[in-house]
Order: structure tokens, then sequence, then C-alpha cells
């Protein structure tokens, strides 16, 4: 794609030259946001990634039923934002926008800990991403002693693998410097 020529560390696929389901998903995408989603063009290198990465989105986002879809999104977009990936900082806050996460909430994401837009129990969840996110840090007894005061084991299994299906996505797109497609206040 030309939009990404010289941007990234490797260039993306040719689409034309994706097996017909691949092809057909990345048109479903440029008919949805107007083009292909950046990351989706890179997974094509090796489409059972690209066939698994997709339902795997699904799973953790869209079929996700215990992790609020608005709290999904601020986690996601925490979680971007530790590893510095533009890309997921952009899509994930014009998700929270568009499921009515206010900006002022989105931008304040930085500081949740000192911020009133944020519950407890997101804080405590945003917490949790931090921790499992720092590679310097654990998950300590005592943080995880408080999330289940929060949530059930059923949540936190589905809040773990959501944070860390994140973070897998946010450091394959740092790694290639995937751009973001500017979808937040555009």
């Amino acid at each position: 794609m030309a939009m990404l020529e010289g941007k990234t560390r490797i260039p993306p696929v040719d689409v034309e030259t994706c097996p017909d389901d691949v092809r057909e998903t990345l048109e479903e995408q440029r008919r949805l946001w107007g083009v292909p989603l950046y990351p989706y063009l890179f997974y094509a290198h090796h489409p059972a990634y690209f066939r698994a990465a997709e339902k795997m989105w699904a799973a953790l986002q869209d079929d996700a039923k215990r992790v609020p879809a608005r709290l999904r999104a601020l986690l996601n977009r925490r979680v971007a934002w530790w590893n510095g990936c533009e890309y997921c900082q952009d899509a994930h806050a014009a998700k929270g926008s568009r499921l009515g996460v206010s900006t002022e909430k989105i931008e304040a994401l930085d500081d949740y800990a000192n911020s009133p837009l944020f519950s407890d129990a997101e804080k405590l969840a945003l917490a949790y991403a931090d921790a499992i996110t720092d590679t310097h840090r654990d998950v300590d007894d005592e943080l995880f002693a408080r999330l289940q005061r929060h949530y059930d084991d059923d949540t936190i299994a589905e809040l773990t693998m959501i944070i860390a299906w994140q973070n897998a996505g946010t450091r394959f797109n740092r790694a290639f410097r995937i751009p973001s497609q500017q979808f937040w206040k555009r």
C-alpha cells in the first residue's frame, strides 16, 4: 500500500496475492474503514496467523461478555501506551469514543489512578494491566487479592486474556513501526 511505503520496517503484503479468504477480509475492512486495517496487512504475510488473529480478536473483543466494552477499550489503549503502539492507541481511543467513553476520560488514562473519572473497579483493572504489561513488575499477591474482591474468576481470566493479547498485538505493531490510521478525532 502506497500510504505505508517507507513508514514500516517491511512492506505490507500485496493484497492481490493473498488467499481468497484473507483478501475478502481485507476488502471487508476497506468497506468498513475506507482502507484495510494496517496490522492485518502484515499479519497476511502468514495467512494462518492472519486467520488466528482475526478469530482471537473476535473472541476477546467482540465476543467477550464479562469485561464491559468500554473497559476493554481503555485497557487496550493503556497497554498500547505502555508498548508505544501508535496504531493501537489511536484505534482504541476511537473505539472507546464510539462506545461512549468521553474524550476527557480517554485523555485522563495516563493518570487514571488519580482521576475521579475512573471507578475503583476500572482503576484496579488498569493497575492489573500495568502490572502485566510492565515487564519489570509482577502481579503481586496484594493486587491479585484486590482484583478478586471486585471480579469473579471468569472475569479475571477474560481480563488477563484481553491484556495479554493486546500486549502481543502492540508489540507486533511496534516492531514493524505500524503507524496510526488516524481513526480518533477525525
